[in-house]
């Protein structure tokens, strides 16, 4: 196997680094990926057998690799008792607990299509993500069991009880309960050969266009992602996880663990302020890190650190240096993918003469990339165009959803509704979105579905979600309302409308910002000009009510 790529004594000149980096993409993709996660899982038990896999930093048990695949074994072997073979679509409401990644593994191992479904879902978006991605079986955290009780409005939820496993309660659905299925599972039935396109994974992620749409992701998808992350670094170790593995950066990072044969430390969810208790106590070496981290005062324990390097994305180039500096000069390096498209640029570890450029890398193997002007023709460097990708796993397309599907693909290509430009060198930089998507701390918020969400109040007549500028979560969600003629904000005071929410949008999609007009700037022909709500260097937070800090700005 290939190893990541490291930079010679004699490689002095971003030239010869490039010219390096060229050989080392070529060299990749020359090689064979395991057909399947299942194959790649089984490769790393048989390497690295008695080495840890799974370290819960909050407390538990560390499971080896050995004694991780036993589960493995016992999880398939339940499932399969449970009628799940190739092609069952299971969704997974569960924490970052080894119980996710043993289930999931198991599903590969079957050629069963996983679902993994956001923990902070209300019901209705749980609902959706059920029906939508049509789940035959439902394994589910106790924590959010009462997801699938009778609803108030009369409802039903879509699954039926003997088709719901509960993990983590004494008594379970009629399917039974997570531990005790495994602990009386049989032998492990004969598995089907997986073949490298198969579904894998229904993702659910939120775009420009409403309610989450399920992306189609194969196993290819995945071995993938998991072996251009594992080479764009020195080799490590030891792991940080604190994105949830129901999101891809999580299932991601565990893969990249299985390539390295590194120990993933799995966090139950990110935290701040224990990141550098975290990275400290358990000598880690690679984590993920955001821009608020550069924004901390210098901890004097920084030299205690023993990362090697950390990820990030969307990193200010003001804050690139001043984040570096605060891991004990641990090299921070950019990241950009979709979830559609796995990865598909990098800032090797090796090019430090771009730290606070702004540039998010070069383009990783297994990735063709082009930007384009709005006529889909090919720009020259240093011009702005859209960027589109293609290459090998890029998802199939989104479920059920032709129109979705007509609009994102062209050809083989994925259009990705992100302005780029790339340097004579090819570098890419971001310079902004063509999605109608809000990026709050980490997630896509849809424009739409919170408009439609908060359009179902009677009193409200239109409603427009605008990105909002925050030093410490990148982006906040602003909403423009217009009420009904006669009604004044007294008539639907924000705390009204922000309990209209909580019950029907996750929290990360809750607006901070609420702001009453009389009426919505339009287009010509009659859309809302969100533009004209977003006047270049305004205070957006002007004029509106402040739900975080509860004051009317």
């Amino acid at each position: 196997m290939i190893q990541p790529f490291t930079v010679s004594a004699s490689a002095r000149r971003p030239a010869d680094v490039l010219d390096a980096l060229a050989l080392h993409r070529a060299a990749v993709e020359a090689e064979a990926l395991p057909p399947n996660i299942g194959a790649l899982f089984d490769a790393a038990v048989a390497r690295y057998a008695d080495r840890p896999l799974w370290v819960p930093v909050d407390g538990g048990a560390t499971l080896t690799y050995a004694g991780f695949a036993a589960e493995v074994g016992r999880c398939t072997a339940a499932l399969h008792g449970l009628g799940v073979r190739r092609g069952t679509h299971v969704g997974l409401m569960l924490p970052s607990v080894p119980a996710l990644a043993i289930t999931w593994i198991a599903l590969a191992k079957l050629g069963a299509v996983m679902l993994p479904i956001n923990t902070r879902y209300t019901a209705r978006e749980l609902d959706h993500v059920l029906r939508e991605g049509e789940v035959a079986l439902l394994v589910i955290d106790q924590a959010h069991r009462a997801l699938l009780e009778a609803r108030e409005d009369g409802s039903i939820p879509p699954l039926p009880r003997d088709r719901i496993v509960v993990h983590g309660g004494a008594t379970g659905g009629r399917a039974g309960e997570w531990h005790a299925l495994l602990a009386a599972a049989g032998p492990v039935p004969t598995l089907p050969a997986i073949e490298p396109d198969e579904l894998m994974t229904l993702q659910f992620t939120s775009g420009s266009t409403g309610a989450p749409k399920g992306c189609m992701l194969t196993h290819r998808y995945w071995v993938t992602i998991g072996r251009i992350r594992s080479i764009q670094g020195p080799p490590v170790e030891r792991m940080l996880i604190d994105m949830p593995f129901h999101y891809m950066g999580g299932q991601w990072r565990f893969l990249m663990a299985l390539y390295l044969g590194a120990t993933a430390f799995v966090a139950g969810q990110q935290s701040l302020a224990r990141l550098l208790d975290r990275l400290i106590t358990h000598r880690i070496q690679f984590c993920s890190v955001t821009p608020a981290l550069a924004k901390q005062d210098p901890d004097p324990r920084r030299g205690d650190l023993a990362l090697t390097w950390a990820g990030t994305m969307a990193l200010p180039r003001d804050l690139h240096a001043p984040l570096e500096a605060r891991l004990n000069d641990a090299p921070v390096r950019e990241m950009y993918g979709l979830t559609e498209t796995g990865a598909a640029l990098a800032m090797p570890v090796a090019v430090d003469w771009m730290v606070g450029s702004g540039a998010c890398g070069l383009s990783v193997p297994f990735r063709d990339l082009r930007i384009v002007d709005s006529d889909g023709q090919d720009t020259p460097s240093g011009e702005i165009g859209e960027l589109w990708i293609a290459g090998a796993g890029v998802m199939q397309g989104y479920y059920r959803n032709d129109a979705a599907n007509a609009d994102a693909f062209r050809g083989k290509w994925f259009r990705t509704g992100d302005l780029f430009r790339r340097d004579a060198y090819g570098f890419y930089t971001v310079l902004g979105r063509i999605k109608d998507v809000i990026r709050r701390s980490g997630e896509n918020v849809s424009a739409i579905e919170v408009e439609s969400v908060l359009c179902t109040m009677p009193a409200i007549v239109e409603a427009a979600a605008i990105p909002v500028p925050d030093a410490l979560r990148g982006e906040e969600v602003k909403v423009c309302l217009t009420l009904r003629p006669g009604l004044s904000p007294g008539d639907l005071p924000p705390a009204e409308i922000l309990a209209f929410c909580r019950d029907r949008l996750a929290r990360f999609k809750l607006p901070r910002y609420i702001a009453y007009l009389p009426e919505l700037p339009k287009t010509p022909s009659g859309k809302i000009a969100k533009q004209q709500l977003r006047p270049p260097g305004a205070d957006l937070r002007l004029d509106c009510f402040d739900a975080a800090d509860g004051v009317w700005r």
